[in-house]
């Protein structure tokens, strides 16, 4: 029988030991497992006592570096311990393996990579070491966001999150992982307001938004600013509004655009800025999800802001 393996990844002391103990502690996470090998990359401020260990019938082994995890490993492991689970609790310094990605044995697969976050350090990490930031997010299904207070700019966490990683599920947890209600909430506009006025700094929030949400905006007017940034073959009136978003760094950036339809293209060039008032109608698309698309009222020339680029602050 298949053995699951979770990942989980993080900077040291953002909280692995602590969500790994938190997950052993949940009998509904736990029904039906009996034993759990933990491999540990690092140790940090949190520790596995004995009695800990003991009382949840886990096992623990420590490995220097990823290079030690080898399927041969793996193999070895699952016979001394034959776990029901295994938990991996990475190097905050080192990527993801390729091993871990894409050479997983059968017996031992990978099914989902958690990343826990100190919302606290997170706005100098991301400013100061976005590179490292963006190895930590990349892969992630899950990010925990802990240590938030009221004041934590849920905005900052989620939008820089997810520039990196659109998929990610994303949750925020006071200390000890209780449950907080941030004050200014994840939006800087009102979504509610007769006209959403769009600026140049939360665009990039805005549509991270708006992507996961589309039900949320249809039938909302809205203006946007951005650039034309590319045609759609075969129609006349319709383009892509949008801005680049860096990933990692400025040789990797990534387009989030929405389509304006109900504009005369043969008008604009490509990489003008213009600003859109219109509004924005829910359509289905081929993979049965929905986007969003702006059917405009207006639109004039923008001259646009100094950085072309989006941020998420």
């Amino acid at each position: 029988m298949a053995c699951p393996v979770y990942l989980f990844t993080g900077f040291l002391d953002s909280g692995k030991t602590t969500l790994i103990k938190d997950t052993l502690n949940d009998e509904q996470f736990m029904d039906g497992i009996s034993r759990t090998l933990i491999i540990c990359f690092e140790q940090g401020e949190t520790e596995y006592t004995n009695e800990f260990l003991d009382e949840h019938n886990a096992f623990i082994e420590f490995l220097d570096a990823s290079t030690q995890l080898t399927v041969e490993k793996m193999h070895e492991l699952d016979t001394l311990y034959h776990p029901d689970q295994v938990f991996i609790e990475y190097n905050g310094s080192e990527s993801v393996s390729e091993t871990l990605l894409t050479g997983m044995p059968d017996y031992w697969p990978l099914v989902e990579i958690l990343t826990t976050v100190d919302a606290s350090t997170f706005p100098v990490y991301i400013s100061n070491m976005r590179s490292l930031m963006f190895e930590q997010l990349r892969w992630s299904d899950v990010v925990i966001c802990n240590r938030c207070t009221p004041d934590t700019s849920g905005s900052l966490l989620r939008g820089n999150i997810k520039a990196i990683n659109k998929r990610a599920q994303i949750f925020y947890e006071g200390n000890f992982g209780e449950p907080v209600e941030l004050k200014n909430g994840l939006l800087p506009f009102d979504v509610n307001s007769e006209i959403i006025d769009v600026k140049d700094d939360d665009y990039g929030l805005w549509y991270m938004d708006a992507a996961d949400n589309p039900d949320k905006y249809n039938g909302k007017k809205v203006i946007l600013r951005g650039m034309y940034a590319e045609d759609l073959p075969g129609y006349k009136q319709t383009f892509i509004l949008g801005r680049r978003a860096m990933v990692c760094c400025e040789a990797d950036t990534s387009l989030c655009g929405i389509t304006v339809t109900g504009v005369k293209i043969w008008e604009m060039e490509k990489g003008m800025w213009v600003q859109v008032e219109g509004t924005l109608k829910e359509l289905p698309v081929e993979n049965g999800g929905k986007t969003l698309v702006l059917y405009a009222d207006k639109i004039q020339h923008y001259n646009g802001p100094a950085d072309p680029f989006v941020y998420f602050s």
